[in-house]
């Protein structure tokens, strides 16, 4: 209730403002003709760019209206920068809506005026307007709200955190009052745009795209629906990387009478501009990916080969996600004092697998916990590229289970093969953590294999979020270096390692050999078979040496 009072508060101040204004901005007006032929998969009756100035306005009338029509959409879609659009129902009041992807409803008797305004001061904003025409049985997009501060919402509401991303629409109705309830079915789509690119010509090339239905299913991926109501759709955040979101309305009894929502986007972040919306923005983070690059080379193609070397950083590479996820579990830290612990903590958890390995020396025992790893990573992409969303792993229990399920079984299937196992667990982690560190320069989207499942782990409600990543030519390329890495240090380690013993041996033994016993009352050579001197009847030591020449009875 207050949150719906704070945003009509919001629009009254805006309408003042808008009418102080008006005076010293820079009026003009548009025209539209609404007569124009639509088709079933294109009901865009009108569609143009128009600038705005800064402070200034732009009227759009209509004339030559289609008496075929019942309602209009009215769209107005700018970048980045947020604009204004307004216009006056004798029998709603007042509309204001402020933002980048906006639209209002006018039905056709008679239809109304907006007016687009620009408050941005010495900004010169692009705005791509577009008129949508709808018939009669077709359902009113956001014609039931009941959150929205205007009555009826055609547009979406996408809020983007830091992790995740909220896309809310308000429900549609099959007539104006909304008396009739639950008679039409919301799909929400989305398209990613190109990674990393924050031009304006491509942003509106994807709102384009997401506004027919012919379009939306050649270009849109269909969001599956999780336990959220149906109004709700959460996914994992990709920084950096750009979508276009809407909602396609059907009706129950006929699916051919549809409508569209206003399109919507998010890149991920919230704070946009040419260079920004960057994963990685601290000098820590920037610091430990110039090194892991190094790091996942040399275990790639020498880690075998130097194997204690390896053991410190399996060991490493488990204390840095283990501590990651407790600490920001049990409390709330910076991202750069969250780093520099698990780092901290790594170093210590590698120094004690390194210390097993010096003590014990067992092969298939220090093997273990690099195939455990492995494991974990391809668990990890089990759970990145998961078609669809499954309800049932949003329990916890289901998921996990699931999750160490994979690991173990993985840890177990290479296990047993020690030194072809240690080989690929080297060459395949090593590759992603070479990958994990050029992901950051390229700006693909392999890093959140591991991040996803760190998400999981410690945000709250993440079990609800659908994941659907991007899969862009950047992201091909990174996949296939990784592919080709592991390929190459597999086979140069198995190479490299010919003619060598398996493992290296242990530098020191739990229980080395013990000294005699030399206290009072011990007894020497207790156990040992007491030895001849020469010339007692039995031959000497080195007489009693044997080959294949010597008799059996000798």
């Amino acid at each position: 209730m207050h949150s719906l009072l704070g945003d009509r508060l919001l629009l009254v101040i805006v309408s003042l403002i808008y009418f102080l204004n008006s005076v010293a901005t820079q009026d003009g007006s548009i025209t539209i003709p609404l007569n124009s032929s639509i088709t079933y998969d294109n009901r865009e009756i009108y569609g143009g760019f128009i600038t705005l100035n800064g402070i200034s306005r732009v009227t759009i009338n209509f004339t030559d209206v289609n008496k075929n029509l019942t309602f209009i959409v009215f769209q107005a879609h700018s970048h980045i920068n947020n604009i204004t659009l307004y216009t006056s129902d004798e029998e709603q009041g007042n509309q204001t809506v402020i933002g980048t992807n906006l639209g209002l409803v006018s039905y056709l008797s008679p239809v109304n005026t907006f007016i687009v305004s620009n408050f941005n001061n010495n900004v010169t904003v692009r705005v791509y307007i577009s008129v949508h025409g709808y018939f009669k049985m077709e359902p009113i997009p956001g014609g039931c709200n009941m959150e929205f501060p205007i009555p009826v919402t055609p547009y979406l509401n996408v809020m983007t955190y830091s992790d995740y991303i909220f896309v809310d629409a308000a429900p549609p109705s099959v007539d104006p009052e909304c008396s009739i309830t639950m008679q039409a079915n919301m799909s929400f789509y989305m398209m990613y745009l190109p990674e990393m690119n924050f031009y304006a010509d491509v942003y509106f090339d994807g709102i384009r795209k997401m506004m027919s239905l012919k379009n939306i299913k050649k270009y849109g991926y269909r969001i599956p629906k999780s336990s959220w109501p149906e109004t709700r759709r959460m996914l994992s955040a990709y920084p950096g990387t750009g979508a276009i979101y809407t909602v396609v309305a059907t009706r129950v009894d006929n699916t051919s009478e549809y409508s569209i929502y206003v399109p919507s986007y998010s890149y991920g972040c919230n704070d946009v501009n040419d260079y920004g919306c960057e994963m990685i923005d601290d000098w820590l983070s920037q610091l430990l990916c110039a090194i892991l690059m190094f790091v996942g080379v040399f275990i790639c193609f020498f880690g075998h080969r130097f194997f204690k070397t390896e053991m410190f950083f399996a060991g490493f590479f488990t204390g840095v996600i283990i501590t990651y996820i407790l600490i920001a579990l049990i409390t709330v830290v910076d991202k750069p004092a969250l780093l520099a612990a698990a780092t901290i903590s790594g170093v210590f958890f590698g120094g004690i697998w390194w210390l097993f390995w010096w003590l014990y020396g067992i092969p298939v025992l220090a093997v273990l916990l690099p195939s455990l790893n492995l494991g974990f990573l391809l668990a990890s992409i089990f759970y990145y590229r998961l078609p669809g969303h499954q309800i049932f792993l949003e329990l916890d229990f289901n998921f996990w289970s699931l999750f160490v399920l994979v690991v173990m079984l993985t840890a177990l299937a290479v296990v047993s093969v020690s030194y072809a196992a240690n080989i690929l667990c080297c060459a395949v982690i090593g590759a992603y953590a070479t990958v994990l560190a050029m992901d950051y320069y390229m700006g693909s989207n392999l890093k959140f294999i591991i991040i996803n499942v760190i998400r999981r782990a410690v945000v709250p409600h993440f079990n609800k979020a659908i994941l659907a990543p991007p899969l862009d030519w950047k992201d091909i390329s990174m996949a296939s270096i990784w592919i080709v890495l592991a390929g190459l240090g597999f086979f140069f380690q198995h190479w490299h390692n010919r003619g060598r013993p398996p493992f290296p041996p242990p530098t020191r033994l739990v229980r080395p050999s013990m000294a005699e016993p030399t206290m009072y009352g011990a007894i020497s050579n207790y156990f040992r078979r007491p030895e001849q001197q020469p010339g007692e009847g039995y031959a000497t030591p080195v007489a009693r040496v044997q080959n294949e020449r010597t008799a059996l009875l000798s």
